[in-house]
């Protein structure tokens, strides 16, 4: 897997007022705090800082995350469905890159 790729999995289908449950899971090293001599490493250390995720255009989930976080986090959230539509999810890292994925919810 390229560092960015996305992979959305929600249920195959679904009912109108349905809950249901995205998991979503992007690759990428997060990298961590660094130490030399007892004292952190200087440098801009590169890492997903938010996720946002929209359903049929609607936010349905935000997050703002630290390098805390595991490599290639997988984030899971409920979302409460009534038509047809795209879950859409987006990483952004703290050199500016987005990454993209996207998922359909068919009834």
């Amino acid at each position: 897997m390229s560092v960015g790729q996305v992979r959305i999995r929600v249920p195959e289908k679904a009912k109108p007022g349905e809950v249901v449950t995205v998991r979503v899971l992007v690759t990428h090293p997060m990298e961590t705090l660094q130490m030399q001599g007892g004292k952190p490493v200087m440098k801009n250390y590169n890492f997903i800082h938010k996720v946002e995720a929209t359903y049929n255009g609607k936010t349905v989930f935000e997050a703002e995350t630290t390098q805390a976080v595991s490599q290639n986090p997988l984030f899971v959230f409920p979302v409460k469905v009534s038509q047809p539509g795209v879950v859409k999810v987006t990483f952004y890292d703290t050199e500016g890159k987005a990454y993209t994925g996207q998922a359909e919810i068919k009834f």
